[in-house]
């Protein structure tokens, strides 16, 4: 998994020189670390005013659909609420409700530490709550790098903590991550098709094995705002308990 996420990468980084920068977006997609999220990376930008999406992990599962509202109240800061999403494993038995989509519950505060030129710098504080009423709740703090310039790239590097009840010890992990996207229609604003790819490692405690993992995503922006993606990541473990190693999502988000 090691060669299949970092050798397309490094391949991309070194030839997307040549190719157009797709430009800036917003992201209006659930946060990465939310189970329905189409992104293996964070960006640093942000709706301009508000926004909504609508994330589907294809495959047979509870609450394979997320709803996202993203609202930019300050120039500097940013916020994102998400509805639904697949939750971990959890126990029927120990748990009445668990499944319903409104006790999964993602919300983000993004804020903008620096834009100078090309370059932009983000913190995004993430809180992932599950309604089970016995943990399994996340949270994480992520550093976010973008460019432009002389192509788009991304940058992650995050710290996240698992709460389970009655644990005395408690699952952290540590994320790093690398993207790079283009336009591969550069004559169009409207119409237009940009391709990401992207990869991370979960570096774990606890004598857990990291995760390596790998991510493409295709977007069609069929009018000013309007935005069609699909989107696939593999992973050589599942990220979350209970989850499959490959996650594949169709979104649909318009950006106001």
């Amino acid at each position: 998994m090691k060669r299949t996420v970092l050798l397309p990468l490094s391949f991309l980084l070194l030839t997307a020189a040549r190719l157009e920068a797709a430009p800036a977006a917003g992201q209006l997609d659930a946060p990465s670390i939310n189970s329905a999220s189409p992104d293996l990376l964070d960006q640093a930008e942000s709706a301009e005013h508000a926004g909504l999406a609508w994330n589907e992990r294809i495959g047979e599962m509870e609450n394979r659909r997320a709803m996202t509202l993203s609202l930019t109240p300050l120039q500097r800061a940013a916020l994102r609420l998400t509805l639904g999403g697949p939750p971990q494993f959890i126990d029927s038995l120990r748990t009445v409700g668990a499944g319903r989509a409104r006790d999964h519950v993602t919300s983000e505060l993004k804020l903008r530490l620096l834009n100078q030129r090309e370059t932009i710098l983000a913190l995004a504080l993430d809180a992932d709550n599950l309604g089970t009423g016995y943990g399994l709740d996340r949270y994480g703090a992520t550093f976010i790098a973008e460019g432009s310039a002389p192509h788009t790239w991304i940058a992650n590097g995050g710290y996240r903590i698992l709460e389970r009840y009655h644990e005395l010890h408690r699952l952290t992990e540590t994320k790093l991550g690398l993207g790079t996207g283009w336009r591969l229609t550069p004559e169009r604003e409207t119409g237009a098709l940009d391709f990401e790819l992207s990869g991370a490692c979960l570096l774990r405690n606890r004598g857990r094995a990291p995760v390596w993992q790998g991510g493409a995503e295709a977007d069609f922006r069929a009018s000013d705002g309007l935005r069609l993606s699909l989107a696939t990541r593999q992973s050589d473990r599942p990220e979350v308990r209970g989850d499959g190693r490959t996650r594949e999502v169709v979104s649909l988000s318009y950006d106001f």
